[in-house]
Parts: structure tokens; sequence; C-alpha cells
């Protein structure tokens, strides 16, 4: 299937993941999704982090809005990981594709949260992953996400960067160059870590990521059964009210079911 890719890619690193990938704005986004949650959320308390990886993000999540959460995400590795935090008891954790995603509840908010979205092939398997995320919704329910826009992919994606976090390097190699709107950007990353005075650890692993444009978030919304509720954007520090493919650096959606109707 399409994201066989990522499947490769998160086998190759889970058990390093919370390791390699030490994100510092992690609350930062949690923060981001906790307004708008609060602003078009139905009041509800149970909440689906698609998309979930190791958990961080969910627990995160649960932490602050005080829910009743859930994850799943394709990667069996990952969900074994975020299985395994002792923070995490009593969490159910499942394995599921997000183009194929079978009932697992019915939920005040699903969140989709970070690159998930940005695997998926084509604006077909987008709008199968937001039909999947909609049948999960209970009445008056929102599925919130993000998107990386086209500036950022351009700036932080089809770029070389080496990294050096206290003696790990991390090095990260993406094109091609130019990105052009709803196309595929092609990242390498390979993580080091020192074993000893003379030996390194290596951990590589290769991302597909396509960019979805706002258009195509838009036409695929629509196509699943879902209408947008609100974007906002993120420059900076900041939520904003206005969208902007070059400037933002993610753009934030809620969506919600067509008035009257399921999504597909």
């Amino acid at each position: 299937m399409a994201t066989d890719h990522a499947l490769t890619a998160y086998e190759a690193v889970a058990a390093d993941y919370d390791t390699i990938v030490e994100d510092p704005y992690l609350l930062r986004w949690v923060t981001f999704y906790r307004r708008l949650v609060e602003r078009y959320g139905s009041g509800g308390t149970r909440l689906l982090d698609a998309g979930c990886g190791t958990g961080r993000g969910t627990l995160a999540l649960r932490d602050r809005l005080g829910y009743t959460v859930a994850g799943c995400d394709l990667s069996p590795p990952m969900i074994e990981v975020a299985r395994a935090k002792p923070e995490a008891a009593g969490v159910p954790f499942v394995v599921a594709d997000l183009r194929d995603m079978p009932d697992l509840g019915s939920f005040d908010v699903v969140t989709c949260m970070g690159e998930p979205l940005s695997y998926l092939a084509d604006g077909a398997e987008l709008a199968a992953a937001f039909a999947g995320l909609g049948r999960q919704l209970a009445d008056g329910g929102i599925v919130v996400f993000d998107m990386t826009t086209l500036g950022s992919f351009r700036r932080d994606y089809a770029v070389t960067r080496v990294v050096d976090r206290d003696g790990r390097f991390d090095v990260w190699r993406g094109g091609p160059v130019p990105v052009e709107p709803d196309t595929v950007v092609d990242v390498t990353h390979d993580y080091f870590a020192r074993t000893g005075d003379d030996a390194w650890r290596r951990v590589s692993s290769r991302h597909l990521y396509r960019h979805h444009s706002d258009a195509t978030v838009r036409r695929e919304l629509a196509a699943a059964g879902l209408r947008l509720v609100a974007a906002h954007g993120v420059e900076g520090r900041k939520l904003t009210d206005s969208v902007d493919e070059d400037a933002c650096r993610k753009i934030l959606y809620v969506a919600a079911r067509q008035s009257g109707g399921d999504a597909n």
C-alpha cells in the first residue's frame, strides 16, 4: 500500500523514537489543540488521537484537557512503545490505518497531530482518512488536525540540516528543490549516538511526505462528508486567524460532520 514506506520508517526507529524525536514544542502544539477544542468543541470529554505514534501527544492532551483518551497508529512497534509507558495504564492504544479506519468508538474530539496525514499519497487517500476520522465522531463532535504548509516544506524539509545535541547528531537530507504544491518531499533522517570513545550507532529512516495544499484539504473534506468549521495558521509561537501557505508553519483545521448527515 502507498504508506508502506511509513511502516518501514517507524519500524526502524520505534525503539529509539522518544529519544530521537525530542520535541521541545510538543506542549505548545497541545496548547493550540486545547484552545481549538475548547473554542469549537461540544463540551464532551472523549478524545481519540489518530496517528498517535508513541502516545506522547495523546497523554499530553489527556493531562491538559482532562479527557478520557484513546490512541491509534499505523505502526505496531510504535503502539507497543505507547502501551509500555507506565503513565499510559488504562489508555487503549490500538493499531489502525488512517485510510481504512475501523469503528473505534464514539468520540467528542478526534485529533490527528503532527505528520500522519502527510504520509498519505494523494487526495483520494486523504478523503478516505477524513471519512474514517469522521465516522468516529459522536453527535456534535469535531475533528482537529494540522497540515504542514508549502513554505514549511520548502524551508525545513527540502534542505540538508545537521544538529548537534550534546554529542548526538541528527542529519536531515530532503528534496527535491523547489517544492511544488501537492507534491512529495523525500526526506532521509540519520541519527547518530555515541556508544564508545570511537564508536557510534546510526539509526536511519526515510520519509516520503506529501504536501496537501489548503485547497486540496478543503476539497477532500467535502468529498468525505465533512464541513470545515475553522482554519487557523501557526506563525512562530502564535495561533492566528489567517491562513498563509508561505508564512505559516502549519495550518490547523477544525471539521465536523455535514449537517444532517454522516461522513461517507
